[in-house]
């Protein structure tokens, strides 16, 4: 599946244990449920308008391998759009168990930003569909579900990912995400100036929203803690996409 061609309004579904959480700040010790059934939650935001849906295997995040794949497969079944999907995606053989779970597209994080050889060869298998994870702590990647740090600029990277024809990035501000403060939009918008963005982390609402979409090279933006605590609603963000 190749990158949206327009603004694409992403809904979460990070998963622990079977169940939908939400984290702040990535910390697994800071940790909110808030489904028993994420497959039901997952049918709801496409009833709601939702064209693709993001989903993140929290434990394989932390284990370095992908743990979820049957709750992943089950939610592919159970919806008729789209998911792209990541946590653990540290080999090829990761990523292939992704796809066969029913992923369109593909989130690998640590493996891509540490492994130059292993990221070229993720690209020639899936193309357009591999998304490369850009979350970044005061201006440096970080790695391994957000608990190490790779040294490396962001900046530095998303050069080098546009280089090697990685396709999308999706940029989170770690410090932001789950907090409710708000979208890192310089942040965000110098990132998509190198490469293609999909936004995370920290989104509000309406207006978040809005001035993401409005960003050149920002294609896309990741929403959950805002959906989930009722701050505002999918087809409220869905409308504010398409705003100019």
């Amino acid at each position: 599946m190749s990158a949206p061609s327009s603004f694409t309004v992403y809904p979460a579904i990070d998963l622990r244990g079977g169940r939908c959480v939400r984290l702040r700040q990535g910390d697994f010790d800071r940790q909110k449920e808030y489904d028993a059934d994420p497959v039901g939650r997952a049918r709801e935001w496409e009833r709601r308008g939702a064209k693709v849906i993001h989903v993140v295997d929290l434990d394989g995040a932390k284990e370095g391998r992908p743990v979820q794949l049957e709750v992943i497969r089950t939610i592919s079944s159970a919806v008729n759009i789209p998911i792209q999907a990541g946590g653990g995606v540290r080999a090829l053989e990761d990523l292939r168990a992704l796809r066969a779970a029913g992923a369109a597209r593909v989130v690998m994080g640590t493996a891509a930003v540490t492994n130059r050889e292993l990221r070229q060869r993720a690209l020639q298998e899936l193309g357009k569909a591999l998304v490369v994870a850009v979350d970044a702590r005061d201006g440096i990647v970080a790695t391994h579900g957000w608990l190490g740090t790779s040294g490396i600029e962001v900046l530095d990277l998303a050069s080098d990912l546009a280089d090697d024809g990685v396709g999308t990035v999706l940029y989170t501000d770690v410090a932001r995400d789950g907090m409710d403060s708000g979208a890192a939009l310089e942040e965000t918008a110098a990132v998509a100036r190198r490469i293609p963005t999909i936004a995370s982390g920290g989104v509000r609402g309406v207006d978040d929203v809005a001035a993401l979409a409005n960003i050149v090279g920002v294609t896309g933006v990741i929403v959950g803690t805002a959906l989930y605590e009722g701050r505002v609603t999918l087809e409220e963000l869905l409308e504010a996409a398409n705003w100019t």
